[in-house]
């Protein structure tokens, strides 16, 4: 059985991570994977460390279009993972195997999916799923084993997709050493905020979101969409000076921006969310069945605050050795 929480596991997330464009290789994977099993749904999903990230999608119910993830703790796909192995589920209301939040919020039923490897890591699960009870014959589980291996090989290809070593490495260190400043001032900014979204979300068990001011939800909003640019500018830095001088603090550096551009990303679905509501295009009832996304990535905050900490600590430790 895998330690969902493996940090070697959990690297091999990185670099993909910071790509969330959407990427034409895998949307075609999943649109073929939904055709060959005659579901009406299909995923690559990426088993991080609060959540789940829909890293492409097809025929996902529209809130989970807005924020590509549900809890960890609740999905079908942490299983795969868990276990290294295909799960098949005919019929999900009678399998105790299963959590029982997407059975009863979203109505799933039937499942089929396969490990997601990264360089000998199972990151994720390619699954497909139904709305109705449903057997999935071998070809199906053979056919959605190929089509892993192929968005396997493209994840692969993401995560190496890195950017090239600076010479300046001291300047290179004063700057990411500035950065995560800015980064810290700005998760100490939106904490009001998110502190208004907890309470809202103990005293409400619908939808934590909207209970929120919209100036909130778009102070909330514009700042963090400007916090996931700085914290995809650390994690350059810090992968640079990582590769200069690959041991000691400056591999510290790496794996601490590594934690904190997962932490940001988990956040990810809380801003969506919040721009849905924000925008219209999310009625009350889709922001409520949402909510344990929202709730999910509080502990997020906390733990991109406390990688921060750690970086501006280990940065200072560095130009110190340097100046001696």
């Amino acid at each position: 059985m895998a330690d969902l929480n493996d940090p070697a596991r959990l690297a091999e997330l990185h670099h993909v991570l910071l790509h969330d464009e959407a990427d034409a290789l895998l949307d075609a994977s999943v649109a073929r994977a939904a055709e060959l099993a005659e579901t009406p749904m299909a995923l690559v999903s990426l088993v991080v460390r609060h959540i789940q990230l829909f890293r492409a999608h097809h025929g996902l119910p529209p809130e989970l279009c807005v924020s590509c993830a549900t809890s960890r703790s609740s999905s079908f796909c942490q299983l795969v993972v868990r276990d290294e192995a295909p799960l098949v589920i005919e019929d999900a209301s009678r399998d105790e195997r299963v959590p029982r939040e997407l059975v009863e919020r979203y109505g799933i039923r039937a499942y089929a999916g396969v490990p997601l490897r990264v360089r000998g890591h199972v990151v994720g699960s390619f699954c497909v799923l139904d709305a109705v009870p449903r057997r999935f014959g071998p070809q199906v589980v053979e056919g959605l084993e190929r089509l892993a291996a192929e968005v396997g090989a493209r994840i692969e290809a993401l995560g190496s997709d890195a950017p090239p070593p600076s010479s300046a490495a001291n300047e290179r260190l004063a700057r990411l050493e500035q950065t995560a400043r800015t980064l810290e001032h700005a998760l100490e900014a939106i904490g009001p905020a998110i502190a208004a979204a907890q309470s809202a979300a103990a005293a409400l068990a619908d939808a934590p979101v909207a209970a929120l001011s919209p100036a909130d939800l778009r102070e909330a909003v514009d700042c963090y969409r400007d916090m996931f640019a700085i914290a995809a500018e650390l994690a350059e830095d810090a992968m640079a000076l990582a590769r200069s001088s690959p041991a000691g603090a400056a591999s510290e550096l790496a794996l601490a921006t590594r934690s904190l551009t997962r932490d940001m990303v988990e956040i990810g679905p809380l801003v969506r969310l919040a721009e849905g509501v924000l925008q219209g295009t999310l009625d009350g009832g889709a922001a409520a069945r949402a909510a344990h996304v929202v709730r999910d990535a509080f502990a997020a905050h906390e733990t991109a605050s406390a990688a921060v900490r750690r970086i501006i600590a280990t940065a200072e430790r560095m130009r110190a050795t340097e100046a001696s």
